[in-house]
């Protein structure tokens, strides 16, 4: 199997660990997940405001929705554990 397959694959198994349109909370999970070392994939990042249109009372882009934070399925465990306190606010 190449590198390519290989990530695919990867992508594949990945699991939801997340979801938040908070931009204060996406910069929060990142450290949290960054400092445990855990790798993750932030779906919907840096596109929060791409369209102009930015955040409305729902807390996220309508175009574009919540940043989605996925890690492979042998961290989420401990990915949810290190995030069970982090709260919308």
């Amino acid at each position: 199997m190449n590198k390519a397959q290989h990530e695919k694959e990867d992508h594949e198994r990945l699991v939801t660990i997340f979801e938040t349109g908070n931009e204060a909370i996406v910069a929060v999970v990142k450290s949290l997940l960054d400092e445990a070392q855990i790798k993750y994939l932030a779906q919907g990042d840096g596109v929060q405001d791409l369209f102009g249109v930015g955040v409305i009372g729902t807390g996220f882009n309508p175009i574009t929705g919540p940043v989605v934070f996925q890690v492979m399925p042998e961290d989420a465990e401990y990915a949810r554990e290190l995030l069970k306190d982090v709260k919308e606010d």
